[in-house]
């Protein structure tokens, strides 16, 4: 039975619970979407079906933001892949699929650590008490590291000690709006922040039952389903799930469609391991953000990686500071990328790219 412990109990056990709590550091905030974005009145999933019994379920943009999820049918029960940033949007979707099929629930698979792709787990959990949850080993352990990054179960306290601040600077804009529009949006983000802190407090973590090291053949109810460890990228754990007969892979955000967040992550690394999921067969990308993309899209994010180090190593020997680096590559590079990693309303070019070189430059350039 998949264990629904409290969050105090995994930081009981962790003896974290006092470093667990601080104030988020803006970069921390990996996938919020700004404060202007139109939110209110969307559903929250576009469920979209991608091969036979394959179905993308494509998050659309919200304040609190969720993931994307690949929804699998088999012949004896439903796999599903990431469980979003909260337990009502999982239900939710939850809901939608049994619209159609009546089968339970019987594995959740994790991408990675980070809270909007796992904070949903208990739904699908407590709908089937005997469904598995599988990740990678790596994931496993970051999910209970107090210093993991921006997901696990020591950034639920993280983000509760947060809340209250973020909420009352969403209640003092309210105060001061005076367009209609923008005042009603910034109502709808009040709204979706105080339910999230609500739910944030009465979490109960489903943690993996179930850990991978090496790429392993699943086949589930009349299904080959592949799970490939294929090195880091977005995280130290990321997972790569494949359906080789349906030619479909389900990336997390190690491969999305917009800006990548690459805090957590391994920008050297990233792109050999986005050339080992080109050797896996597929043609459909179910991404952890953004619209179901095809093959050839593995390329433009790869290459753009490959672009922006080459960019801040040159830089660095020229002798930029920085701040110069930021302005001048992000301007370098926008002709071949803003368009492609600005079609949503979050994860935009100009959002992310001063982030990004920030990144590369400490951890490429500087070796931190």
């Amino acid at each position: 039975m998949t264990p629904l412990w409290t969050r105090r109990q995994v930081l009981a056990q962790m003896g974290m619970a006092a470093a667990a709590i601080h104030t988020l550091d803006p970069h921390e905030i990996c996938c919020v979407t700004p404060a202007h974005a139109e939110t209110a009145g969307k559903d929250l999933f576009d469920l979209k079906k991608v091969a036979d019994g394959v179905y993308a379920a494509i998050a659309a943009p919200r304040y609190k933001v969720n993931c994307n999820a690949a929804v699998i049918m088999t012949n004896d029960g439903v796999i599903v892949c990431d469980s979003h940033s909260k337990p009502s949007a999982a239900r939710v979707l939850y809901e939608e699929i049994r619209t159609i099929t009546k089968q339970p629930i019987k594995k959740i698979i994790n991408t990675h650590f980070h809270w909007d792709h796992w904070q949903g787990n208990e739904v699908y959990a407590n709908a089937n008490p005997g469904v598995e949850v599988l990740a990678t080993e790596r994931t496993r352990e970051n999910l209970t590291k107090a210093d993991a990054g921006v997901g696990g179960v020591p950034y639920i306290e993280k983000q509760i000690a947060a809340l209250p601040a973020e909420i009352g600077k969403l209640k003092e804009d309210i105060q001061r709006e005076s367009d209609p529009a923008r005042k009603a949006n910034l109502e709808s983000n009040l709204q979706q922040a105080e339910e999230f802190l609500a739910e944030l407090k009465n979490l109960k973590p489903a943690l993996p039952t179930r850990t991978i090291s090496t790429t392993t053949m699943l086949r589930e109810g009349g299904r080959d389903i592949q799970l490939h460890v294929l090195g880091r990228a977005h995280t130290s754990g990321d997972l790569f799930i494949s359906l080789p007969k349906e030619k479909v892979v389900v990336t997390g955000d190690a491969l999305i469609d917009w800006m990548p967040f690459m805090n957590d992550g391994y920008p050297a690394e990233w792109p050999g391991t986005l050339t080992a999921l080109e050797k896996v067969p597929f043609e459909h990308i179910i991404p952890g953000h953004g619209d179901v993309r095809p093959r050839s899209h593995l390329a433009f994010f790869r290459a753009y990686f490959v672009d922006l180090i080459a960019a801040v190593k040159k830089a660095a020997r020229a002798g930029a500071t920085l701040e110069e680096m930021k302005t001048k590559i992000g301007d370098e590079l926008s002709g071949k990328y803003e368009t492609g990693f600005s079609k949503y309303p979050l994860g935009r070019y100009r959002d992310r790219v001063g982030g990004n070189v920030e990144v590369v430059y400490s951890k490429v350039v500087k070796g931190a």
